[in-house]
């Protein structure tokens, strides 16, 4: 019963943690109405403390109170089932019991993101070819928009087959990275490490997530757009989170076991 008791007042606590920091600390996203905070950070967190299924709730509950209370009801639903299943695909990561299932589940996240990218990059040059950057621009821009504001549009339709690229690279060495790590370590050894693979797998979904709801609530062109802003809030959550977790682990709150 003490236990119990001990995980719901931990799980109020992960909850109200996910709502103030996406709350209190967040950047208006334009062309999708939407903004980037460091909410996520307590996700992972809320993972580490308490598992998949409570780590769930304090995701998907905190985070989509914070959108109704911030002021974007339209985010509060999609926010909910995203945010959940970010929290459910991390623990679901770190339940692997040995090196091959952490390699698999790394090689399977770089896939889907790839294919993800590779899929955005073809639609977006596809769209620009059919319509035209124009056309694109006028879609995307409020109609009192100035030419700052058009040109600025403008450079981010250029870069954002680089941006995608450039974020397939960072997943890569990162992954990478911890491949070898994973590869000279055993067992119970490795939780750092994967706990870091499930950050990164949580956060790609979160990227994807956001997109086909997006998609269809203000169309693809808009959904790519949020994209650059998604991956500063998934490596921004990642290095937050990763900075907090020493001092969680010191306090108990965090096993060294998987």
């Amino acid at each position: 019963m003490l236990n119990n008791t001990r995980k719901y007042v931990l799980t109020g606590l992960m909850t109200a943690l996910v709502l103030c920091l996406t709350f209190f600390i967040r950047i208006p996203v334009p062309y999708t109405s939407g903004y980037i905070h460091l909410g996520d950070s307590m996700i992972y967190l809320s993972v580490l403390v308490l598992g998949p299924v409570y780590g769930a709730f304090a995701a998907g509950v905190g985070s989509m109170l914070a959108d109704l209370a911030g002021g974007y009801p339209q985010y509060a639903l999609p926010t909910l089932i995203i945010k959940s299943l970010m929290a459910l695909c991390m623990g679901l990561v770190m339940k692997s019991r040995s090196r091959r299932g952490t390699l698999i589940s790394m090689l399977a996240s770089l896939l889907v993101w790839g294919l993800f990218c590779a899929g955005t990059i073809i639609n977006l040059n596809v769209t620009i070819r059919d319509e035209g950057k124009d056309k694109i621009l006028k879609s995307i821009l409020d109609p009192g928009a100035d030419s700052e504001a058009a040109a600025e549009a403008a450079s981010k339709l250029n870069n954002l087959p680089l941006y995608l690229i450039l974020g397939i690279a960072a997943l890569v060495i990162v992954l990478s990275v911890s491949a070898w790590l994973i590869s000279r370590k055993s067992g119970s050894d490795i939780f750092g490490i994967k706990a870091l693979v499930g950050m990164i797998a949580a956060g790609m979904w979160m990227v994807m997530g956001y997109f086909i709801a997006e998609c269809f609530m203000y169309g693809p062109i808009p959904a790519t757009f949020s994209i650059p802003a998604n991956l500063l809030q998934f490596f921004g959550g990642v290095v937050t989170a990763g900075i907090i977790s020493p001092a969680l682990k010191k306090a108990g709150l965090i096993s060294s076991a998987p």
